[in-house]
């Protein structure tokens, strides 16, 4: 990393230890998007974080952006995952061939810290996927886009959507039904035809406005779209992906800053969990207790001093790993599978390490711990948040074992496939 990089991460740090440690709280209280928090990010540049300076972003290496999602997770994690998953739409949309839309709306990112979300998930109030998205129907030289998607993080301080829909392409002549076109465009979230439901309530990772979208008869020019058949889409994505190359290992940046959120998580947990030790003494109230001597400092019992050795254990390595990947992705792995197989690797170790942190940290400090006048009660929902929502671990480890007996592995998830 270089000078600017690295007083960019320090300038977010301060903010991640400040503020954004301050507000966590209300934040997650009322559910709240934490549109203060993202102001104070774009004010620095890095709603263009990942952009080339050329078109105005930072251009940020590739471990540097990592450092700055851990940075802001150890502060509040509902910040972190509405950026990084801005971040991943605005780095879809630089992937699009160019055409004047998609132009337009990067340079808008670039130079003036617009945002974007990217509703492409089941809708939080459905399970079948055969219901939902988006579907445009062909009208003159407009297409007409209705549906509803979900999960669309950092949605109230958006500008624009990432947003995929097919057209329907009937039968084939053999009375088969054909596969349809994908239509990519990039509509404003206050264009009339947009209505966000303001409708996220979760468990963790409240402040994320990761509201499902519903789309009904939103025009979009056919100018300002990208048609591709579905085909086509496939035999380009499968020809790209067979390649191994740096653009293409790249891509699994927005996975890995999933995997800096929930390392920055799993370091504000620990960090908690030392402090709490060190002041917490004794079980029951009073001086005295009828029951014999009581105990001492936490910090100062055996079994604490194990878990808490298990927990920096995985901290640890957690971060050996994660830095290893992130710096060797600008290096060309010998095969696509290769480097699969290595992110796969990776996410199953920061996977465990969360799963263990999180349920360390409470183990350890205990019922003191897990009331909301502390942030480790938060701090758990959050991490778990994201365990929940992205690759599952035995599906992980299931995928490790065939990729070592030689069987192709494909990582598909939040951030893409």
């Amino acid at each position: 990393m270089d000078e600017r990089e690295t007083a960019l991460i320090a300038a977010v740090r301060e903010l991640a230890r400040g503020p954004f440690t301050q507000r966590a709280p209300r934040y997650d209280r009322e559910g709240a998007f934490t549109r203060e928090n993202i102001d104070e990010l774009r004010a620095l540049g890095l709603a263009g974080m990942s952009l080339p300076q050329e078109v105005g972003g930072l251009g940020l290496s590739p471990e540097a952006q990592m450092r700055v999602m851990e940075e802001i997770a150890y502060g509040d994690a509902s910040t972190a995952v509405a950026l990084n998953m801005h971040r991943i739409a605005a780095d879809l949309t630089a992937l699009l061939p160019p055409f004047p839309r998609r132009n337009a709306v990067l340079e808008d990112i670039a130079r003036h810290g617009a945002l974007m979300c990217a509703p492409g998930a089941i809708p939080t109030g459905e399970l079948d996927n055969r219901t939902t998205g988006y579907r445009a129907v062909e009208s003159g030289a407009e297409l007409v886009l209705s549906g509803r998607a979900g999960f669309a993080s950092a949605s109230e301080g958006a500008t624009y959507i990432f947003c995929v829909a097919t057209i329907d392409r009937g039968t084939t002549a053999d009375g088969r039904p054909a596969e349809p076109d994908l239509v990519f465009c990039l509509p404003r979230t206050d264009q009339p035809g947009v209505r966000i439901l303001y409708n996220w309530d979760a468990m963790g990772l409240r402040g994320t406005a990761s509201h499902d979208i519903e789309l009904d008869d939103l025009v979009v020019p056919r100018a300002e779209a990208l048609i591709l058949p579905l085909p086509m889409f496939r035999a380009i994505v499968e020809a790209v992906q067979s390649q191994p190359s740096v653009q293409n290992q790249r891509r699994s940046l927005g996975t890995l800053g999933i995997l800096a959120i929930w390392l920055g998580l799993a370091q504000a947990a620990f960090d908690f969990t030392l402090e709490y030790v060190g002041q917490r003494h004794g079980f029951l109230a009073g001086k005295v207790s009828a029951l014999g001597t009581p105990p001492g400092y936490r910090a100062e019992q055996a079994w604490a001093q194990i878990a808490i050795g298990q927990m920096e254990h995985w901290l640890e390595t957690g971060r050996t790993v994660f830095y290893d990947t992130v710096r060797r992705v600008d290096t060309v792995f010998p095969s696509s599978q290769a480097f699969t197989r290595h992110l796969i690797r990776t996410v199953y170790h920061l996977r465990r390490m969360s799963e263990e942190v999180a349920l360390g940290a409470m183990k350890v400090c205990g019922a003191h711990a897990y009331v909301r006048a502390r942030p480790l009660e938060r701090i758990v929902r959050d991490l778990m948040g994201g365990v929940v929502m992205a690759w599952k671990t035995d599906e992980l480890a299931q995928m490790l074992g065939r990729a070592a007996l030689g069987m192709p592995v494909t990582l598909v998830g939040p951030a893409g496939s």
